[in-house]
């Protein structure tokens, strides 16, 4: 199964890479790594909750040999900021949804979702929902933040949910498990479905979806469903990760070739730099990898190898984390804040290690010599 990444850029931040369209070399700059972070967030009541058992082992390249690190009951599976930036949630692996309250640092809301592991999450275009996937089965639930009450329960007849977003209004949601389709939130009914689309990814204004279908990239409507372009795919490998339509740029991971992320025009689909973005950490052979540009700054932000990542486009600098043993990060939509789990080595570390890390992309930029 294919699937890409894609990423959103100002108008200066398409006129950087236009113009270092040839720049990055493999090992361009020294690279430099992350300062402390400004924020972080605990699950406070973990002890409380009752874990399931450890889900199978991550399989992990990082460096030329292989490992292995356990998966426990404290592992986060999914971030996912609210639309104003003010909220972060995170999936749990015992079946738990936690969302933080990010100026004050406290839990705002913590929902047992009765799920024995939590996948994806997605929080509704007003913040006035949140929906979650069971890690494992068809299962997707969506409950009011305001209290906390179970408001759906979606009917899906498919296999595991690979990806949840919301396209415009709160009243739809886009699941991606084998097929791609779109399900009334009230309702809990299928309205819309696209068999042939893999690998969905709503623009950052959630007015487009794009998907690969075949040997295309398709670009639709979210208020008609009708298709305005297709694209040709450049490998058959590409993984999409953000979109933004309004700047006309798109980044994917090319899983052919090392697991890179490459920046793409959405007029075209032709790559934009013609070299390829390298010197990051490889990646899990999952597909949890992500990566999205700071359209205030050009600055590119990810996660992929259980590390949180820096890139200036402009230059080619990198800048990387300490290894987290995870495989989730976040950047929030206005791209001030870079959100990354982290968690113990050894699942029978001290639970109370785990839980997320948050930085501030300007002071990032700063300490990475970025500005």
């Amino acid at each position: 199964m294919e699937r890409r990444y894609f990423g959103r850029m100002s108008r200066t931040v398409f006129g950087i890479l236009a113009t270092f369209s040839l720049l990055l070399p493999t090992a361009l700059c020294a690279q430099r790594s992350f300062p402390s972070p400004s924020i972080k967030l605990h699950d406070e009541n973990f002890k409380t909750a009752k874990p399931s058992r450890p889900g199978p082992p991550r399989f992990v390249v990082s460096g030329p040999h292989p490992f292995v690190v356990p998966s426990s009951a404290l592992t986060i599976n999914s971030l996912a900021f609210s639309q104003d930036g003010k909220l972060l949630a995170a999936s749990k692996n015992y079946g738990r949804l936690v969302v933080w309250d990010i100026a004050t640092q406290k839990a705002a809301r913590l929902i047992d979702t009765g799920f024995a592991s939590v996948g994806r999450i997605a929080f509704s275009p007003e913040d006035e929902f949140i929906a979650a996937a069971a890690a494992s089965g068809p299962t997707v639930k969506i409950w009011r933040l305001l209290d906390g009450q179970l408001t759906a329960t979606l009917d899906n007849p498919h296999s595991n949910v690979l990806e949840l977003m919301y396209p415009q209004g709160s009243r739809r949601l886009i699941v991606f498990s084998g097929p791609t389709e779109v399900f009334d939130t009230d309702s809990g009914k299928l309205i819309e479905s696209f068999p042939d689309d893999r690998d969905p990814v709503v623009s950052s204004d959630r007015s487009t979806l794009l998907t690969t279908a075949g040997a295309q990239l398709v670009l639709r409507s979210t208020s008609e469903w009708t298709i305005e372009r297709t694209l040709p795919k450049l490998t058959q490998s590409e993984r999409p990760v953000f979109l933004d339509m309004k700047q006309g740029a798109f980044v994917f991971e090319d899983m052919s070739d090392d697991h890179v992320f490459v920046v793409a025009r959405t007029s075209d689909g032709q790559i934009l730099p013609v070299v390829k973005l390298a010197n990051l950490p490889k990646t899990w052979l999952s597909f949890d990898d992500n990566a999205a540009i700071d359209p205030h700054t050009g600055l590119m932000f990810g996660h992929s190898g259980g590390q949180l990542w820096a890139l200036d486009l402009k230059t080619g600098k990198t800048c990387v984390s300490e290894q987290s043993w995870s495989n989730s990060g976040a950047l929030s939509p206005d791209g001030s804040l870079l959100a990354g789990a982290y968690e113990p080595e050894a699942a029978e570390d001290d639970q109370k290690q785990g839980g997320v890390e948050l930085w501030r992309t300007s002071d990032l930029a700063k300490a990475c010599h970025m500005q």
